[in-house]
């Protein structure tokens, strides 16, 4: 018995037992070839042996690092020509040797990162790198801490850059997720292929801990107050060559924004903001500045038939940097998986310390029909929430319905039919809509949850119904609930920090505001005067003022923005100003009066409500009018 120091290489073919249960001789025969044409005489070649044989997989012990890395690459070179794909992991360490075979800690650390390592990759420890040739510095790539099965400690575990044949080998691989949540992949070779290579990790995010905030600042160019990675989708492009599948990339865009803004870590750009860029040729750190992103994602669409194929990258806006790229070739009836694998990547790529089972809880169950959500893309694509569009808003909740029959379960359509509903009542689109259009919206929403109590958009419509219908109280507890299940949608901020001024928690309600137009900087007028309400609410006039200067900037007419600037004129003693702005609501809204807003009861039951009255009144608003339509806020909710 001997103990000695050795670099171990751990190797292992993946989906062996699968390709043995479809073609047991051929898949047998190639496995014979592969060890003796391919991994026998690399290993021989570089002054190694092969102390163990597990049918699919082997050990073999080398007496330098170096030499072992030499043999795990060409290995992997002579692998790219065959169907096969070879996972390994490289250790030093101390082992025993007794009668030929080999023991210890470094053999137990290479097998763990041969089974953590992804098809065409090779895994080492920090043991290989630190031992490993000066020259060979740059070809390695960190990935991170991993915990791995009967190791106590957390392995720090880097990949070995391929290059060439070797890695298009690893492009090729079907189980290259994890590989690429950690890394960089970079692209060589001719303009007929893509090389997908593993490359380095996002720099600045190694060992990110208490200090993220600072760092992530740093690397993004930006002075958010909060400190998390910021990125934005922009739309992908539909590569079709049919302008009729526009629905289908746009859909597809906003669910991964959706899904990337489950994530706590991340602060998402709102869709309405990225989407507005569309079609501009614009430097992509421009972009980054527009929407305060530190982080852009872009992306394409080739829908044919059956066939999709969904490519995406990652750039960092500070510097124009490519940081990531991953291509997806599927049948369209895996959808789903592309967009959970795009959304975990992206996710796992920008915020190290994300654990895969935090990203999978962000993923949204699909529904069972996949023509229903083809039909909810295309209603989605229809109306846009807060559009005037009455044809629009009615032919969006016919493709609802017809979702809903094809799919009575699936939860996000019949929460975006109650949509139709309420904001049909609350914004006057048709001019047909009922309180009876709200109680139905209700009923939609609420199924709605039932199917997924943890949908966040349909506790942000149980938040609007509610609203509309008086209920202020249940109108806050679904909004917190909206913003608790995804706290990076600015609707969802948006209508919590309506409830909180009706409430009287104005502090929290400017927070929210202010977040929710960062995450949403080209949002609609609405936000502005949510913002600004709340800021007048707390007492915070100056500033209030500024805010309701700049929608009325954009939209000299907007009725909230200048019913809110008259109160605060009136409450700053500018009286005749008040009077001026005054003049322009009713010019604007006919129907306004102060009976109205006694109804409305736009800051609740608080003295606030009494002293917006009064400034009102002092600004001669007209004690009554018109009473049809009074008892709802003409905005987008």
């Amino acid at each position: 018995m001997e103990r000695k120091l050795a670099a171990i290489i751990a190797g292992d073919i993946a989906g062996y037992s699968r390709l043995m249960a479809e073609d047991e001789a051929a898949t047998y025969a190639e496995l014979c070839s592969v060890l003796e044409d391919v991994i026998k005489p690399s290993v021989e070649r570089h002054g190694g042996r092969i102390f163990k044989s597990t049918g699919d997989g082997f050990l073999a012990a080398f007496p330098s690092v170096n030499e072992a890395l030499d043999a795990a690459i060409g290995i992997q070179s002579g692998f790219a020509k065959r169907r096969f794909r070879l996972r390994l992991g490289i250790n030093l360490g101390d082992v025993i040797e007794d009668n030929g075979d080999v023991f210890g800690d470094g053999v137990n650390v290479a097998s763990r990162l041969e089974t953590i390592a992804e098809p065409g990759s090779i895994f080492v420890s920090e043991a290989v790198v630190r031992s490993a040739d000066r020259s060979r510095s740059e070809h390695f790539c960190k990935i991170g801490r991993r915990h791995v099965k009967n190791i106590p400690q957390e392995l720090e575990v880097y990949t070995v850059k391929l290059s060439g044949n070797e890695a298009l080998a690893l492009s090729r691989s079907p189980r290259v997720r994890h590989l690429l949540r950690r890394l960089m992949p970079y692209a060589l070779g001719t303009a007929a292929l893509l090389l997908v290579m593993a490359a380095i990790q996002a720099p600045g995010f190694v060992g990110m801990t208490g200090a993220i905030a600072d760092k992530v600042a740093w690397l993004s160019g930006t002075t958010s107050v909060d400190g998390r990675p910021s990125v934005a989708v922009l739309p992908f492009d539909n590569l079709s060559g049919d302008a009729e599948q526009n629905y289908f990339a746009d859909g597809l865009t906003e669910d991964v924004i959706t899904e990337l803004a489950r994530t706590p870590e991340l602060q998402v750009i709102a869709r309405n903001s990225t989407f507005a860029l569309r079609g501009q040729a614009t430097d992509i750190r421009e972009v980054g500045q527009k929407l305060g992103a530190g982080y852009v994602v872009e992306g394409s669409a080739r829908r044919v038939g059956d066939q999709l194929r969904v490519v995406a990258q990652l750039i960092d806006t500070r510097s124009g940097a490519h940081l990531w790229s991953r291509s997806y070739d599927r049948d369209v009836a895996d959808v789903f998986a592309v967009q959970t694998e795009l959304t975990s990547e992206i996710v796992s790529h920008l915020v190290s310390y994300v654990r895969e089972s935090e990203v999978a809880e962000a993923a949204q169950r699909p529904p069972q029909n996949l023509q229903a959500y083809d039909l909810v893309l295309q209603a989605r694509n229809r109306y846009k929430h807060g559009a005037k569009d009455a044809e629009a808003l009615l032919a969006a909740r016919l493709l609802y319905h017809r979702a809903l029959e094809l799919d009575p379960g699936y939860a996000v359509a019949r929460a975006n039919l109650a949509m139709t509903y309420i904001v049909d009542m609350m914004q006057t689109v048709s001019g047909r809509a009922t309180m009876a259009d709200v109680e139905m919206g209700l009923s939609e929403a609420r199924q709605a949850i039932r199917l997924d109590p943890n949908l966040a958009i349909g506790y942000q419509v149980l938040s609007f119904g509610l609203s509309a219908s008086g209920d202020y109280s249940g109108a806050m507890q679904a909004a917190r609930r909206a913003v608790e299940l995804n706290p990076n949608d600015p609707d969802s901020l948006m209508a919590l920090a309506k409830a909180q001024v009706r409430f009287g928690d104005y502090r929290d309600a400017v927070s929210h505001a202010e977040r929710a137009r960062r995450l949403h900087p080209i949002a609609p007028d609405y936000y502005t005067y949510v913002h600004g309400q709340a800021l007048y609410a707390a007492g915070r006039l100056d500033e209030a003022d500024n805010v309701i200067r700049e929608c009325l900037l954009r939209a000299p007419q907007e009725v909230n923005c200048l019913l809110i600037r008259t109160a605060l004129l009136a409450g700053r003693g500018e009286v005749a100003q008040a009077q001026v702005a005054m003049a322009r609501l009713v010019q604007s809204n006919p129907k306004f009066s102060l009976a109205a807003e006694r109804d409305y009861r736009r800051f609740g039951t608080s003295p606030l409500m009494d002293r917006f009255l009064q400034d009102l009144a002092r600004a001669k608003a007209p004690e009554t009018a018109a009473r049809s339509n009074l008892t709802r806020e003409r905005t987008p909710s």
